[in-house]
């Protein structure tokens, strides 16, 4: 039915309006109400509160609207949309808003609800009634079900709260390792962990560590963490007392209170607000403002720090005027828009002559920057003021401390924009004397002549000025600066002297720039050439001129070296080095090389070039100029007889030695010995040789100190020391010329540093200083500097070298803030002391403090360079303790360390089971000196060198090669590189993406095909999705067939089998290849034969005995399975499985990682074993290998272990795993792997438990479905009943609160072999895959484990089968016998008694214990079982055979009436079953094998021939049971139903049915039921019906029971009958009749009817029961036997016909004759009458005669 778009907006509106008017909603008296949704559920059709606003309420109302279809829902949709709101209803109700929550659909199950945008199910929704999505945060979008409460989709917003909870986790160890691993682990931890699909964990911090501190216990906290001041208080800190909070109190506090978070200071973000207010009284506004007390807080978040006006804006005669308050000006910008209307400054101004029409104000001089305004021409005007400050010290220190600070204090020093402070020095300093006081200047600060002579010179009166007086002038004289101020003159005291011109020093000084930009240079040379010359340094020193000299830049050989006009290379250098341009003038432009430092181009016209060698044959004059060079060369020898061979070969050389015409070696000479001493190295020097005195402070000198010198120094271990020349460059200073001279030492041993060139261009700058003053020759100090101010250039890119130094300083909180003054005073003090030590060395930019840490005060600062040099570094950091002696005592030494940009090197893919190589080293430009180890970490952990992890390490770099790569390798790696005075950082982070599960390839590797032309064969290949795969035979892609899903793609080929006339057998070989990666492959090879086989197999295929086949694992697994033809009889063989090697993947990543596996790691890792155990539980425990695996993975964990504290948490993880690999269901693969003849995993699993449990910790108890650990404390005696089981008491121990842990594992039968230690090893069955043994494991496995001596324990067991009762043995696992297997031995336990199914032993040690029983009658009696059976057997076959002639013999004379016919058809059928049955029994038994007659052999029944045999075996017992049933039934037909008569073939017809009809359909029923499992027969020793895994046998005893009970019912019924009848019979004849009859029902119907099988039954109940075994083999072999004595022969009208039919000694010719033949005839069956006990006499009447078949006719002739 349609509904208009207009009338679906009235429905739903008018819903609506009724609901709130009904509901009387309006309240606006009452308070708001909050209502959480996620928590309530609304029914519909109510509505729910929110507070909105005081006084108004804002409800959502749920309102079912049942749509037919889904045009109809469209349309309500499309109206709903269409409507415009908010919709007034009345006055003070409105409509705000509606929308679609839920939509309900039929799914022809079911109904599924779904929720539209912005809604969704609560999480209990979508367990309740089951997601048909993803449950992704604790919601849903679907479920499976309309809510019975009417609940509906709720608002996202809503449901997606969080709620955060601090939980406190306390941990026991003893070990720090363990704490600084899980310290680490915490810090390189990954967050968020989920816990649940609705709770993750977001941080793990540790915040207290307790430890034994002599005798007593203290807590300290961790960084960010403290006590309380209660706690300090209460228990007493160990540490001083801050903001009254501590970090350390001297006990553990007992109510499991640990360390606070500390009460960090918020994070404060300052915003400027402008507010434009109009009024005419700016004063006011004024006033008002500052009598408001700030903070004014807004908010909890927020506050109002401070207000101020910033612009005030008034109109002038003509136009506006906007002047700026205090602290504030106008930008540049807005003075040169609207004009300045005060002073002018160079970037700002304080007033404009407009009001800005973008709004703009005012802007704070701290908090803006500015932009620069265009340069004026006319340079700013600086006024420079010197201001004195007076402070009164009385201690000398602290001055000495001041000039410390003074010198450190980096200037200029910005006050604002406009002033700035470019020097502060202290000028005087007055102190008391003998006398009075003196006042002496410091350095470049003097008094005037005039205070001298006025207050009299303490020293000498020079130059008109005088450095000390003789009292303290009054306030504001001080000295005044040497070169600042015009001192007066003194009086003249003698004729002037005549005037001498001054004397001029003039400086070349070099400065070399790295530039690798051309433009950079040309840049330069621009800047140099537009500077106006001379530059004034101070008053007595100014720079002439600035050239660039030299440019150096790579060429096609190496370097080349330009001069600048104006500059040359000297003649001897372009020999040298080879000149690159023409010698002229003994001098040349360029030369090939870059020359040692210092050498550069010198001026043409300043400098005096040496002249060229002449040509000429004449002799010069002048002698050759020599350069002496000195090379070190490092030999690495480990002989002391190659040294002395060295020493003597040099000694022996002549020198000089002629390289070439230039060169020639005047002398070699070794200088140092280094060799190891114990655990370090010493390094001797040769005579002429000795150590610098810094090295041998720094490295421990080892003789005695001479001159400063030592000629041994010791090393640490693995530190090789190379010797260097130093070259020392000699500046010599004239009055007239400066030369600069190079000269070498004999030999300076330093650190040999490793420099790597780099493509750069280098600049030499050469700046000549020309000082303005002279100065007397004798009195003057020049000090030569270079300013490079207003010299561009291109900034380097350095390196941070990380430093640490901590320093003995009281560590405030507020060196935790960047911002406080504390902070920034000692940042500032201690870089002015790192500038002084670090600005030397060479390639350094900077160094600045980076942070303060507690701990002292830990100072991490940070060098930049473009260059390291670990000489340079070493010896400024041996400077800085004592640099940093005023500030505070250095602790220790400083450490330095770079922590690299560049991450660790690995490849970018590596799958798993291959090899990863990660490579850590410095840059070539890093020179971190010689590296004497390294040290890798991964995730926190230290990596130590394993089977599967090698770390390799040499002079640049250390590589970490990981094999056999699993995904849990995907984390981070750190790598530290130590040197001697740097350490080498770097990290690297191997992605998810580096490290990809390798493809596994899953096929049947080897096939076996008979062959038959034209056949196809089908070859199928599967691998892991997103792999793909493809066959080749030889190099040809083969066409399949693809199948692919989410898990595996797998394809398949059918392989056309071409003319079989070739050879007897070939192969051929196919190749199935993953398409990428390439490397990973598997080859099938086919075998192709003609002859015929004899296996066949559904898995393996067809083979040939002898064949091999190998088939591939299950999805998810890795390995293989290898089956052999094996032939078992003639033409008839079947696959046994040899080996099988598949193992889940996960499971075996898990056992390569647990290789590497440390303490530390144990808690996560056995966590993640557990729960991989649990998802993959069903297919571990069909699978022997994983199993195994598992097992080898918990010995690693209780290997580990060993010294450690095991916690409850891990072993709950242990336990759960062991849990899941013993089940019910394990029992196979434990089969398996007991058969291993050289290892025992089920040994090697109790022993992991035992192990693990002698380190628990603490008291607890875990339970699991098959498990219960008891862990508990106990004073002399302990008790336990354990799960009501087991039973322990263990009395009188002497022991004082002692822990006993107790394991009672109640299915560990499934898994321990049951061999005895008596046990041969001979036994052993590979093919059965088990021990042969004739006990069992009749109780549950105990485990107790105590760390004492224990001599009487009592255990009570509750056997698992009540039925076994033979030989009961209390034993404990031995570990010992069978070479390490292990056995059960009964060494120190005696059985007790077994009573009412519980065993009591008694043992003098503790140890793992069980009981074993008997499971099997003794051997002896099995022997005599088997006579007894065969010659029982045979007497029964002879017996039938008879039964069956004497009933062909008399069958016309015995079957005249139907009565007797069926007697007889039944006694026939029954004997021919028995008769076939005991042929398929004597059949079964040559088949098979069992360990009696055949010890050692294979046991396993061939499946073919047994299963027929027992196929016939089970039918025709069955057809026995059944006919003896149809005998029965007829025995109540004639005996009840008297007067009714049936048909002889109706009879016929109903015995046939029953007799072999239901026995077949029971049998066909059974086979059918247990073939697919192939449990239709047992698997061993004997060809019978399968008991124990399928049960089949139960479709015999069963219908044999059941058949049993009818028939004693029948006989019960036929006897009542009987009874009755003879009741009325007075003749003493009657009564002796139906005792007769009586007596041969019981007789004959007992045995017959299953006595025998009531036997057998018995013999499964109690398998140990001798009694009951002889019984059922005597009844069992003798049952045809029984049929023919109490079915024929004791038929007295059988010995009848018999009787007549035989020869005797006379005939009759008449019937009474022949009757009374017949009587007389008996005589010769006497032996039977004697038998019974009786006389036959019959009184015959004449009904019998008649033939009559009447009742009493047929009942006498039974």
């Amino acid at each position: 039915m349609a509904i208009s778009k207009n009338g679906l907006s009235i429905v739903a509106l008018l819903v609506t309006l009724t609901i709130l008017e009904t509901g009387n909603i309006i309240q606006y008296s009452s308070p708001a109400v909050l209502v959480n949704n996620e928590q309530e559920h609304v029914p519909p059709h109510t509505t729910e509160k929110r507070n909105v606003l005081t006084g108004q309420w804002n409800y959502i109302i749920d309102v079912v609207v049942k749509a037919s279809n889904v045009e109809t829902f469209e349309r309500l949709l499309s109206s709903l949309n269409a409507t415009i709101l908010p919709i007034q209803l009345d006055n003070n109700t409105d409509i705000s808003d509606i929308s679609v929550a839920t939509v309900c659909s039929s799914t022809g199950t079911g109904f599924q609800c779904r929720c539209e945008e912005q809604y969704a199910w609560p999480y209990s929704s979508c367990v309740l009634y089951g997601a048909c999505d993803y449950i992704s945060n604790g919601i849903c979008k679907c479920i499976n079900a309309i809510p019975a409460d009417g609940q509906s989709c709720q608002l996202i917003s809503e449901l997606v709260t969080e709620d955060e909870y601090t939980v406190d986790v306390e941990l026991n160890f003893t070990d720090v390792k363990t704490e600084d691993y899980l310290r680490s682990l915490l810090n390189n931890l990954s967050f968020s962990v989920a816990l649940g699909p609705t709770m993750n964990v977001t941080n793990i911090d540790i915040t207290t560590v307790c430890y034994l501190n002599g005798t007593d216990f203290q807590c300290r906290c961790e960084d960010q963490f403290v006590w309380s001041y209660r706690d300090c208080i209460t228990y007493g800190a160990c540490d001083e007392n801050t903001d009254e909070v501590c970090g350390c109190i001297n006990s553990i506090p007992p109510d499991r209170q640990y360390c606070k978070p500390k009460k960090v200071p918020p994070v404060v973000y300052e915003y400027q607000i402008f507010i434009e207010v109009t009024t005419t009284d700016a004063d006011q506004l004024e006033n008002t403002l500052q009598n408001i007390i700030f903070p004014v807080q807004i908010s909890p978040q927020v506050n109002i720090s401070d207000t101020d006006i910033t612009t005030v804006c008034s109109q002038d005669s003509t136009d506006f005027q906007c002047r700026c308050e205090d602290d504030y000006l106008w930008p540049c910008n807005k003075c040169a828009t609207y004009g300045k209307c005060d002073g002018d400054t160079y970037n700002t101004c304080g007033c404009i002559k407009a009001i800005p029409t973008d709004g703009q104000y005012c802007q704070s001089i701290q908090h803006q920057n500015f932009s620069v305004c265009s340069p004026s021409t006319a340079p700013p005007v600086i006024h420079e003021y010197i201001l004195s400050v007076e402070l009164n010290i009385s201690d000398v220190t602290v001055i000495n401390q001041l000039r410390t600070i003074l010198s450190n204090i980096s200037y200029p020093i910005s006050i604002n924009h406009r002033i700035q402070i470019f020097d502060v020095n202290i000028s005087t300093v007055c102190s008391p004397s003998s006398v009075g006081f003196q006042c002496r200047c410091e350095d470049h600060y003097r008094w005037s002549c005039d205070q001298c002579f006025l207050y009299g010179s303490c020293d000498n009166i020079t130059d008109d000025t005088c450095g000390c007086i003789n009292a303290i002038p009054p306030v504001g004289q001080h000295c005044q600066s040497a070169d600042q101020h015009n001192f007066t003159a003194c009086p003249i005291t003698s004729p002037p002297s005549p005037t001498t011109p001054p004397v001029i020093h003039e400086y070349i000084l070099s400065v070399e720039l790295n530039i690798s930009d051309v433009t950079v240079i040309n840049q330069l040379k621009t800047i140099l050439s537009n500077i106006s010359y001379p530059i004034s340094i101070n008053n007595q020193i100014q720079i002439s001129d600035v050239n660039i000299s030299t440019v150096c830049s790579p060429s096609s050989n190496g370097f080349q070296c330009r001069c600048v006009d104006q500059y040359r290379w000297s003649c001897d250098q372009c020999f040298l080095y080879g000149s690159c341009d023409n010698i002229t003038d003994d001098r040349c432009g360029c030369i090939n090389a870059i020359p040692p430092v210092g050498q550069y181009c010198q001026s043409a016209y300043q400098y005096n070039f040496i002249v060229c060698p002449v040509t000429t044959h004449a002799p010069s004059t002048t002698p050759p100029i020599i350069y002496e060079y000195l090379i070190s060369v490092e030999l690495n020898i480990s002989d002391v007889m190659e040294i002395n061979n060295l020493r003597t070969i040099l000694s022996n050389i002549g020198y000089p030695i002629s390289i070439n015409n230039h060169m020639q070696i005047s002398d070699v000479n070794i200088s140092t010995v280094c060799y190891a001493n114990g655990t370090t190295f010493q390094c001797r020097c040769e005579e002429q040789y000795h150590w610098p005195c810094h090295m041998c402070s720094t490295l421990d000198k080892c003789d005695d100190k001479i001159e400063d010198t030592t000629t041994v120094i010791t090393t640490p271990m693995r530190t090789l020391l190379t010797t260097m020349p130093t070259v020392i460059t000699a500046t010599g200073v004239t009055s007239q010329n400066t030369t600069v001279h190079s000269t070498m030492p004999e030999a300076t041993p330093t650190l040999a540093p490793t420099t790597d060139l780099t493509e750069t261009t280098k600049t030499i700058t050469a700046a000549k200083v020309t000082p303005a003053i002279s100065f007397p020759t004798t009195n003057t100090t020049a000090t030569s500097t270079l300013s490079t101010s207003g010299i561009t250039s291109t900034t380097v890119t350095g390196f941070d070298v990380e430093m640490l130094v901590r320093l003995d300083k009281e560590y405030t909180a507020e060196l935790n803030d960047a911002e406080s003054s504390t902070y920034k005073e000692l940042e500032s003090r201690i870089n002015s002391v790192l500038d002084e030590q670090y600005k030397r060395i060479t390639g350094f930019q900077d160094v600045s403090v980076k942070a303060f840490r507690e701990g002292s005060i830990i100072t991490e600062y940070i060098v930049q360079t473009t260059q390291v040099i670990p000489d340079e570094i070493a010896e400024a950091n041996e400077k800085v303790p004592e640099a940093m002696r005023p500030i505070a005592p250095v602790l220790g030494s400083v450490t330095a360390f770079y922590n690299s940009p560049t991450t660790i090197s690995y490849p970018d893919l590596t799958y798993t089971g291959n090899t990863m190589t990660l490579t850590c080293g410095p840059p070539k430009n890093i020179n971190v000196g010689r590296i004497s180890d390294s040290e890798w970490t991964f995730r926190g952990r230290e990596i130590k060198n394993s089977t599967r992890m090698k770390i390799t390490t040499s002079d640049k770099k250390s590589m970490l090669k990981v094999k056999n790569v699993i995904l849990a390798d995907i984390g981070l790696y750190q790598c530290t590189m130590r040197g001697r005075v740097l350490n080498f950082l770097q990290k690297g982070f191997v992605k998810r993406d580096a490290i990809k599960q390798a493809p596994v390839v899953r096929l049947q590797s080897k096939v076996n095909v008979k062959c038959k032309e034209g056949q196809k064969e089908q070859l199928q290949c599967c691998v892991q999705a997103p792999y793909k795969v493809k066959w080749f035979l030889d190099n040809t892609v083969l066409s399949s067939d693809v199948t692919e899903d989410r898990e595996s793609y797998c394809i398949k080929h059918d392989y056309q089998l071409g003319s079989c006339s070739g050879p007897q057998q070939r192969e051929i070989h196919f190749t199935c290849q993953v398409d990428e990666p390439k490397d990973y492959e598997l080859t099938t090879s086919m075998t192709i034969f003609r002859d015929d086989f004899i296996c066949y197999d559904a898995k393996y295929g067809t083979g040939r005995a002898g064949d091999i086949s190998r088939i591939g694992c299950d999805e998810g697994q890795e390995g293989s399975k290898i089956a052999t033809c094996q032939q078992t009889r003639e033409e008839i063989g079947e696959w046994k499985l040899q080996e099988d090697t598949c193992i889940i993947t996960e499971i075996k990543e898990l056992l390569i990682d647990s290789q590497d596996l440390i303490v530390d790691e144990l808690p996560e890792f056995v966590a993640n074993l557990n729960k991989t155990v649990q998802e993959e539980s069903k297919e571990i425990i069909n699978s022997s290998a994983t199993i195994s695996a598992v097992v080898d993975i918990l010995g690693t964990i209780a290997t580990v272990s060993i010294g450690s504290e095991v916690s409850k948490s891990v072993m709950e993880n242990v336990l759960e795993t062991v849990d899941v690999i013993i089940g019910d269901d394990a029992r196979e693969s434990w089969a398996v792997l007991n058969a291993n003849e050289t290892r025992n995993a089920s040994s090697e699993l109790l022993g992991s438990l035992e192990t693990l449990s002698s380190w628990l910790v603490g008291e607890f108890v875990i339970t699991t479905q098959h498990i219960l650990l008891n862990r508990t404390m106990f004073d002399n005696n302990f008790t336990a009943d354990l799960n009501s089981s087991i039973e322990i008491h263990i009395p009188d121990t002497s022991l004082t609160n002692f822990l006993i842990t107790t394991i009672a594992l109640f299915t560990l039968n499934n898994v321990m072999p049951a061999r005895y230690s008596s046990f041969h090893t001979s036994l052993f069955n590979d093919t059965s895959n088990h021990t042969v043994s004739d006990n069992a494991i009749n109780a549950a496995v105990v485990l107790v484990q105590i760390n004492a001596t224990i001599q009487n324990v009592t255990l009570r067991y509750d056997k698992l089968n009540n039925y076994l009762t033979v030989n009961p043995q209390c034993v404990f696992w031995n570990y010992a016998p069978f070479d390490n297997l292990g056995a059960w031995d009964n060494d120190g336990c005696t059985f007790i008694s077994d009573i009412n199914n519980t065993v009591t032993c008694s043992c003098n040690h503790l140890t793992s214990f069980s009981i074993l029983m008997a499971t099997e009658i003794p051997p002896e009696l099995k022997h005599a079982l088997d006579i007894i059976t065969y010659v029982g057997v045979g007497i029964s076959m002879a017996s039938l055979v008879v039964c069956l002639i004497i009933e062909g013999f008399v069958w016309k004379a015995i079957t005249r009436n139907s009565t007797a016919f069926m007697r007889h058809v039944s006694i026939v059928n029954t004997a021919l079953s028995l008769l076939i049955a005991d042929i398929c029994f004597i059949i079964a038994a040559s088949i098979a094998k069992n360990p009696l007659e055949n010890p050692g052999e294979d046991y396993d029944v061939p499946v073919g021939p047994c299963s027929t045999t027992t196929f016939f075996m089970h039918f025709f017992y069955l057809a026995l049971f059944f006919w003896m049933l149809v005998s029965g039934l007829l025995l109540f037909y004639r005996t009840v139903m008297v007067f009714s008569h049936m048909s002889r073939s109706t009879m016929l017809a109903i015995g046939f049915c029953l007799g072999y009809g239901c026995p077949l359909i029971i049998a066909v029923t059974t086979v059918a039921v247990t073939a697919p499992e192939n449990s239709y027969i047992r698997k061993e020793e004997a060809c019978w019906l399968n008991w124990t895994e399928s049960k089949a046998l139960l479709s015999l005893v069963i219908p044999a029971l059941t058949i049993v009970f009818i028939n004693i019912l029948i006989v019960i019924v036929v006897l009542f009958k009987m009874l009755r009848r003879g009741v009325g019979d007075n003749t003493q004849a009657d009564e002796k009749s139906t005792l007769v009859v009586i007596a041969r029902c019981v007789i004959i119907l007992t045995p017959l009817f299953g006595l025998t099988w009531s036997l057998g039954v018995g013999t499964m109940v109690s398998s140990t029961n001798e009694g009951i075994h002889i019984a059922f083999a005597f009844f069992s072999s003798l049952q045809g036997f029984f049929i023919l004595v109490f079915g024929t022969i004791f038929d007295s009208k059988i010995r009848s016909i018999l009787s007549r039919r035989l020869p005797t000694s006379s005939t009759g010719s008449s019937l009474t004759k022949s009757t009374n033949g017949r009587i007389s005839s008996l005589s010769g069956l006497n032996w039977i009458s004697r038998l019974r006990g009786r006389r036959y006499i019959y009184r015959l009447s004449e009904a019998v005669n008649s033939g009559s078949s009447g009742a009493s006719e047929s009942f006498v002739n039974i």
